[in-house]
């Protein structure tokens, strides 16, 4: 098993590590998925002020089309927020920073255990 950890300090402040995979067994290394902040905070403000607006328009009865048109809005953000050029996975490197980065898509973890990023 992978003894290296996160360090906090070495992670660009713009990025956000929200989850670390360690191997159960062999000499694979860990990984880090990681998110852009600035992103998922525009992104969910888009998807939440979507929301408040469908809400907002079957509480009032409106027309079903305006409904239709902010649901659009809301996955516009959600497609935001799954945008960007360095959110995804990376490769923890032995001193702890963010290694190699392999990429948006899933990398086989069924032989990994995820485990929160601790403070």
């Amino acid at each position: 098993m992978s003894n290296a950890r996160l360090d906090r300090a070495k992670v660009p402040p713009d990025l956000w590590a929200r989850r670390i995979w360690v191997p159960q067994s062999g000499t694979k290394p860990s990984l880090v998925e990681v998110t852009d902040r600035k992103r998922l905070q525009y992104g969910a403000v888009i998807m939440l002020l979507g929301f408040v607006v469908v809400v907002a328009v079957k509480a009032l009865n409106l027309h079903w089309a305006f409904a239709v048109s902010f649901l659009i809005l809301e996955v516009i953000g959600g497609l935001y927020i799954a945008g960007g050029k360095r959110g995804g996975f990376y490769v923890l490197a032995q001193d702890g920073s963010l290694g190699e980065y392999l990429g948006k898509n899933k990398p086989d973890l069924r032989s990994m255990r995820g485990t929160k990023v601790r403070s």
